[in-house]
């Protein structure tokens, strides 16, 4: 999970620093809104893609990074999506969330009996 985090949390920085819109908050409608991220990413994958110079730049901004967004060798990079998510879409994705997050939940329960566990054998 953590590791997961770390990943998202480089990619998040990669995208505020190309892309000002981010660090604000805009002014728009949320249906505009939405789309944003998804169009900023379709972007940035084709400058990954097409613009080797933009691409040297990134790389030399990830310089040091052990794990630079972890990108494989050969990048299919998909396809964009059709508009904003449906209801349908919007209902799988809060199962996942909640899997994810229960799923969460019970591993940090587990990590706090594990340490008071430990706790009690020290004293």
């Amino acid at each position: 999970h953590a590791s997961a985090c770390n990943v998202v949390e480089r990619i998040f920085g990669s995208f505020k620093k190309h892309f000002g819109i981010l660090t604000s908050s805009p002014q728009y409608n949320m249906d505009i809104h939405a789309r944003i991220p998804p169009a900023l990413a379709a972007i940035h994958n084709f400058i990954l893609k097409d613009d080797l110079t933009e691409a040297e730049e990134i790389a030399q901004d990830n310089a040091g990074d052990p794990l630079p967004g972890n990108l494989p060798l050969e990048r299919d990079f998909g396809t964009l999506a059709r508009g904003a998510p449906g209801v349908a879409e919007k209902t799988r994705a809060k199962l996942k969330w909640d899997t994810i997050a229960q799923a969460m939940w019970v591993s940090y329960q587990d990590t706090l009996a594990q340490c008071n566990q430990m706790e009690g054998t020290l004293e």
